[in-house]
């Protein structure tokens, strides 16, 4: 009886939100990042990158705070820790691109449509890509999965590649962004991308693997050779425990065969390459073997001999191999070892560490028939996929403007046409374009909505990179702010596809609202002592009333900066960067320049 109230009484706590101008939307506070920020070319950083763009089709900036020159044809060279831009004698720090354009760099041309930031250290360029993060998503499938063929399958590795993203993450925080584009972390391969990748990527938008409350860490290999291995032989000291990363039979891996491999590698370069991850054996090597093996019958120990005998963990032995001498030397950690002399002989069975998704495996399963849920379910028991549909099946709808995620088409279709309408709208408002059409997912009961989203119930829509998703029809309706919370998602998703990343969410939430029109209450001005608290109102509101005021607050601060530097300014901002002064003050006065 009490779900059956709480479900009764959202219409009306729903209907409270039109007076507060949209209904509430804390999507900032969740756990899902919608910008990744990837280095690209991470292991062999250019000295040289070349960007071309047709006409009004991108910007260059020479700074932070530069105004912005439109990009035809520019060639950035690394000068030490400065750039230099078509041979300028003035290097500088650092330049952003923004628009649609292609670089170029020794070896390969990549055509992008997001934000770059590119500084120099030590004659190389460090380019680090501002992505969406279903775009990344779509970039790992082209790296991770490029020869999948099974659409569930896909989804699954989809699915997998966003989670371990949240799960882990800044692997790369100290060095100013989140992921490297390489296997490291998840190998991205921005030139696969294309039209059928984005469509599995955002058929699943915003679904993640949970594990007691978090997000899972869904590890995937290439080729388990039939049988998973144990994840706490991967797993890191700092890693909470992952019992769905468990050892089992996987009778869908060796369906086409065991992956058998053999290689060869010379001792003296074996310990070269040892050497050069800090593992000194005395003497020359001798020989190496098998120490300990793990309950799957991969090794983890092994022995090399020299003068005297050093122990190495299979984890590290494999690594200093595939560093140094090649990757494909060492596919897995399950081999044998023989020795002929001046050469050590390992004869091996599968493709990567072994644990978690076995990507032949799930490509198996996909091709049989299994749908992605269950795919998921078998190679990470235990784990929850955030997202409840009840069973039903989602269909695809779409229009020359909006793409439309549904369980109830006939129910549902109308909001193509609505979407359009506030599609034109939000462009006409804000004079941005969509750089790709926007995606609406309506879900078909509340329970779905917040098993998929982690909002609450009285919060009407969440958006997400490209998607926004929207409570049931008839519960928006019902509360009469179907059109509102549209309007507002719709300029949203517009709006952060612009925003330089960092902006502060009350100016971002209040220029959304300040756009789409309307006046903030009296009461709103003044209720929070300064823009410090009002972010932390904003990203964590101790109650739904609390957020009411917030948002209230943070419309009424960019209505004052509206009336007093008007539109074009407020917009330049949102795009560049807010004054200095803004971030502490929101009414405080700009210095000149600005």
């Amino acid at each position: 009886m009490k779900q059956v109230f709480m479900v009764a009484c959202l219409p009306l706590l729903l209907w409270h939100a039109v007076g507060a101008g949209a209904p509430p939307r804390p999507s900032s506070s969740s756990s899902f990042p919608q910008v990744v920020r990837v280095r690209l070319w991470s292991l062999h950083p250019p000295r040289e990158l070349q960007l071309r763009a047709e006409p009004g089709q991108a910007q260059l900036r020479r700074c932070a705070a530069c105004k912005p020159t439109t990009l035809a044809m520019v060639v950035l060279h690394a000068a030490g820790s400065l750039i230099r831009v078509d041979n300028s004698k003035s290097p500088t720090l650092d330049v952003r691109i923004s628009g649609s354009y292609q670089m170029t760099v020794a070896g390969g041309m990549l055509r992008a449509d997001f934000p770059i930031e590119v500084h120099a250290n030590d004659g190389r360029l460090l380019v680090t890509a501002l992505m969406p993060m279903e775009e990344y998503v779509a970039g790992v499938l082209g790296g991770e999965a490029a020869n999948f063929t099974s659409e569930e399958a896909l989804k699954a590795m989809a699915v997998a590649a966003r989670t371990f993203a949240v799960h882990f993450g800044s692997r790369h925080a100290l060095d100013g962004f989140d992921f490297c584009d390489t296997t490291h972390c998840q190998d991205l391969r921005i030139a696969g991308i294309d039209s059928h990748l984005r469509r599995i990527a955002e058929s699943t938008a915003g679904e993640i693997l949970w594990y007691e409350g978090e997000p899972a860490a869904t590890y995937y290999a290439a080729n388990c050779g039939g049988t998973s291995e144990d994840g706490r032989f991967i797993l890191g000291n700092d890693e909470a425990r992952a019992p769905f990363l468990r050892q089992h039979s996987d009778q869908y891996c060796v369906r086409s065969g065991a992956a058998l491999w053999r290689s060869e590698v010379f001792k003296s370069d074996l310990q070269r390459a040892l050497a050069a991850e800090g593992i000194v054996v005395p003497g020359t090597v001798r020989s190496v073997e098998v120490l300990h093996r793990t309950s799957s019958g991969r090794v983890e120990f092994v022995q090399i001999r020299g003068d005297s005998s050093v122990t190495v963990s299979a984890l590290n032995f494999r690594s200093a191999v595939g560093r140094n001498i090649g990757w494909d030397r060492m596919k897995s950690n399950w081999y044998d070892v023989s020795d002929d002399g001046a050469r050590v002989i390992f004869h091996g069975r599968g493709s990567g560490h072994g644990v978690g998704l076995c990507q032949v495996g799930a490509e198996v399963m996909g091709k049989e028939g299994h749908p992605y849920r269950e795919i998921l379910s078998y190679y990470y028991p235990g784990t929850k996929l955030g997202i409840s549909a009840q069973g039903s099946p989602w269909q695809h709808l779409a229009n020359e403007d909006v793409e439309l995620l549904t369980t109830e088409p006939v129910r549902d279709r109308l909001l193509l046409s609505l979407g359009s309408h506030f599609v034109h709208e939000s462009e006409q408002s804000t004079g941005f374009i969509y750089r790709t059409a926007p995606r609406l997912k309506i879900y078909p009961t509340v329970l779905a909505f917040r098993d998929s989203t982690g909002e609450p119930g009285w919060v009407a829509a969440s958006t997400r990179g490209r998607t926004i998703q929207l409570q049931p029809l008839d519960v928006l309706r019902q509360a009469g702010i179907l059109e509102n919370t549209l309007r507002h998602e719709f300029l949203h998703l517009l709006v952060e596809s612009y925003t330089r990343p960092g902006t502060p969410l009350w100016f971002r939430e209040g220029l959304v609202l300040w756009l789409a029109g309307g006046k903030p209450p009296a009461s709103a001005r003044h209720s929070f002592e300064d823009v410090g608290v009002l972010e932390k109102a904003l990203r964590a509101p101790a109650s739904e009333q609390q957020l009411r005021t917030a948002y209230a607050e943070a419309q009424d601060r960019v209505t004052q900066l509206a009336e007093r530097y008007g539109k074009e300014t407020l917009l330049d901002w949102m795009q560049n960067g807010l004054p200095r002064e803004l971030v502490g003050n929101a009414t405080a006065q700009p210095s000149a320049g600005r």
